[in-house]
């Protein structure tokens, strides 16, 4: 639980200044170890390896995108069909993310 701060301390203290250090240095490492982590877990489910059964779940969601901001003009200027067409040749982009409930 975090500790109030008066609302216009007179003095920062060494004290706070030293938590905030650690804290930011433990967020650091956490996300460092979380990220290295969902690496871990996005290999293995791409591997097909099992989920053990219990509280959690994993899996991997996949996502593609096509970045056609362009669509809208193209559309006024030569017409929905050729819109599509050029929609069509485009290549989505995919993503992938880890997802554990």
């Amino acid at each position: 639980m975090a500790t109030p701060i008066l609302s216009q301390p007179q003095t920062i203290t060494q004290f706070d200044l030293a938590r905030y250090a650690t804290l930011a240095n433990q967020i650091e490492t956490l996300k460092a170890e979380q990220t290295a982590l969902e690496q871990d877990l996005t290999i293995a489910l791409e591997h097909g390896v099992a989920v053990e059964p219990g509280a959690h779940t994993a899996q991997l969601k996949t996502t593609e995108r096509r970045t056609v901001s362009w669509k809208a003009v193209v559309i006024r200027l030569k017409g929905s069909g050729y819109a599509s067409r050029i929609l069509s040749c485009t290549k989505p982009k995919t993503y992938t993310k880890l997802v554990v409930r």
